[in-house]
């Protein structure tokens, strides 16, 4: 008898097929099997910005120690300092107070008119009713400071009289470029006008006393 005959398809079919079963697996129960885990980078992460951040008050903390240093030892340097400053402030104004003086002196002595003649000059040019108490000489003008007895009307007519007559007396016509009466005020007391009058030089002359 011939041999049955079998069904080749049906082994290779099968062993195609995978073998199936039911999966009773809980992912959520099972352990993390990740080499590296993601929370770590988050950590590392974290932690560097910390030091970072911690790095960086410290510095700032360092710098400020620092200038405050250096600001309490500069005060102590002007502290230090502070008395001697003083006393070259003290010094420096002595000098220029002695150093006007020195330049009054200068220009007193550079100056071209003889005192003696001016002197002689005003007192030909003087009124007999004007009195002369002060004549003050500087480099850029000469003050007149005197009295007139009279009224006020009468006393002041007169001394811008005089101020005009001073300026057409040929001696100060080319010496003084303007005389004005800068100051007048009644003296009850003795009746009489008190008055100032400015002669400013057209330009600073050399007085000699004699």
């Amino acid at each position: 008898m011939l041999p049955l005959l079998k069904k080749s398809s049906d082994k290779p079919v099968a062993s195609l097929m995978p073998a199936w079963h039911p999966d009773f697996r809980n992912s959520t129960r099972l352990p993390d099997t990740k080499v590296v885990r993601t929370t770590f980078f988050v950590n590392i992460v974290a932690v560097t910005i910390m030091l970072v951040l911690v790095l960086y008050v410290i510095y700032n903390e360092y710098s400020l120690r620092d200038i405050l240093g250096q600001i309490a030892i500069s005060q102590r340097q002007i502290d230090s300092d502070k008395p001697g400053s003083e006393r070259a402030v003290i010094l420096f104004n002595k000098f220029q107070e002695e150093e006007k003086k020195l330049i009054e002196l200068r220009d007193f002595q550079a100056t071209k008119i003889t005192g003696s003649d001016l002197l002689v000059n005003l007192g030909k040019s003087l009124p007999a009713h004007v009195v002369l108490s002060l004549v003050d000489y500087s480099s850029a003008r000469i003050v007149l400071r005197g009295n007139i007895d009279g009224s006020s009307d009468e006393a002041i007519g007169c001394a811008s009289a005089y101020a005009k007559a001073l300026g057409q007396y040929p001696e100060f016509a080319s010496l003084f470029d303007s005389i004005t009466v800068t100051a007048i005020n009644r003296d009850e007391s003795a009746n009489r006008i008190n008055f100032e009058i400015s002669l400013k030089f057209k330009v600073a002359p050399k007085i000699l006393i004699k």
